[in-house]
């Protein structure tokens, strides 16, 4: 009789030590696993283990939710065997591959995700994302901004805006200057109210009305501006016009383009006309711009063409420095010879100027700036401040 032991041996009809055992534990009492069947031993055959994808998506979706990304990859991987054109798998797969840093192939799996589904709007913003961690920031803005033409009102494709420096979908600035003449003229007043719209990834639309006293007299001016960028450049067109103009222009046009060259140089060119009360003024302005420093410094300069209320041409030169101190900090060096239509007269004016501009927030900007012009008949100093508001 057996006992409970191991210290049972299988009776000799039985196969040779080669034949395989698989035999209990001692917790079994050490019973071989075999049924007998008519004289003949059948070994148990474990059933096949199948696993369900959805249940398996699932938990890999927990996983990466919870930060354990190694262990959804591991699964999701396993999902897409079994169902290769699921985009939600691929989709998760991406994110997980992000989470781990490795972007180029969360980008691979982005694209083969919009491939199939090109309107799947979270592929996207992961492409966004995925590109701002290589460090290719003209291509995330790219993406984000195909994100915020398909849903503008998603929080998280909203988010990309701030993050990526994007325009905002309104920008609010108001400002207000106060200038001291020479030879004991009059003080001027100045205020400004602006709006501006980003329409989509290209177009945006502005609108602003300025207040202006000048030698006791008032005049409102107001203007619409519509942009449209091109890649890294961009075009512009302007059309404003006075209230019962008395020194504003009348009516005004406004044109100009920037023009990507290489290595962070463009070129640029403006023009305009104006119809004063004593003529029209028109005026032709190129120049060339260049940012330094991976974009924190820009240099401008550009040639100043003006035919006057006369039709006499005359020139000049304004040059600029804006130097990003901080990722809040701007600040800016201006400086003009040039000939300046003001009261419906061409002058020439020698102009320096200092300011700056603090993003107290994410939304909230403070604007301050001091000028001082020879304006020939007197000089000219001036005070000015103003804020801005962003609104994603």
């Amino acid at each position: 009789m057996w006992s409970a032991g191991c210290n049972w041996a299988p009776p000799t009809i039985w196969p040779s030590p080669s034949f395989p055992t698989n035999w209990c534990s001692v917790s079994d009492a050490c019973w071989p696993r075999r049924r007998w069947s008519r004289g003949m031993i059948v070994q148990d055959v474990p059933a096949e283990v199948r696993i369900d994808p959805t249940a398996l998506y699932e938990a890999a979706v927990a996983d990466r939710r919870a930060g354990r990304n190694e262990a959804a990859l591991e699964k999701l991987d396993r999902v897409l065997q079994s169902r290769p054109g699921d985009v939600d798998a691929r989709l998760n797969r991406a994110l997980a591959l992000l989470a781990l840093h490795r972007s180029i192939e969360a980008e691979a799996d982005f694209r083969a995700v919009l491939d199939a589904a090109p309107d799947y709007v979270d592929a996207r913003v992961g492409l966004a994302r995925a590109a701002q961690r290589r460090g290719d920031l003209a291509q995330a803005r790219v993406e984000a901004g195909r994100a915020l033409a398909a849903a503008p009102d998603r929080p998280d494709v909203r988010a990309l805006r701030p993050a990526l420096g994007l325009p905002a979908v309104w920008r609010l600035d108001f400002d207000v200057s106060r200038s001291r003449l020479g030879a004991g003229l009059p003080d001027w007043s100045e205020a400004r109210l602006g709006a501006v719209r980003t329409l989509n990834d290209r177009w945006s639309f502005g609108a602003a009305a300025e207040w202006t006293e000048r030698f006791g007299q008032d005049d409102v001016f107001l203007e619409g501006r519509l942009d449209h960028r091109i890649g890294a450049g961009g075009v512009y067109v302007a059309l404003g016009a006075a209230v019962e103009a008395d020194y504003r222009p009348e009516a005004s046009l406004r044109a100009g383009a920037d023009v990507p060259l290489s290595g962070g140089i463009s070129a640029t060119l403006d023009a305009s006309t104006a119809r004063f009360a004593s003529g029209t003024v028109n005026s032709l302005q190129p120049g060339l711009a260049a940012e330094l420093a991976d974009g924190r410094l820009r240099l401008a300069a550009r040639w100043i063409n003006v035919w006057d209320e006369t039709d006499q041409r005359r020139d000049g030169y304004a040059v600029s420095v804006q130097w990003a101190a901080t990722d809040r900090v701007r600040l800016r060096l201006d400086h003009a010879d040039a000939p300046e239509t003001s009261e419906g007269v061409t002058v020439d004016v020698s102009a320096v100027s200092l300011g700056g501009e603090v993003d107290l927030t994410d939304r909230t900007s403070l604007r301050f700036g001091v000028l001082k012009e020879d304006r020939g008949a007197y000089d000219r100093e001036a005070i000015s401040l103003g804020v801005g508001w962003r609104f994603w």
